[in-house]
């Protein structure tokens, strides 16, 4: 029973963090959040991304990159802070 209890726990734990994390990310530009999406979500090449948006993959890494730096550090402070 308590392993039961442990696993729901932390099931429900993980799905606020997803929804803290698709929180944030509907909150970065549209760009960043269109590139991070067909990346992390889509599982798109940088190649892939560059073509269906036009632009270069080095603009798709230089967008994905802080993209990701920007949800880390967002999340980090909830973490941290309980906001």
């Amino acid at each position: 029973m308590f392993l039961g209890i442990a696993l729901h726990l932390a099931m429900n734990e993980q799905n606020e963090r997803l929804q803290w994390v698709h929180r944030l990310m509907a909150k970065l530009p549209e760009k960043q959040r269109t590139i991070l999406h067909l990346r992390d979500i889509e599982g798109h090449s940088y190649h892939e991304i560059a073509d269906i948006l036009g632009v270069s993959e080095e603009q798709v890494k230089v967008n994905l990159f802080r993209a990701r730096r920007w949800i880390k550090e967002q999340y980090e402070k909830i973490e941290n802070y309980g906001l």
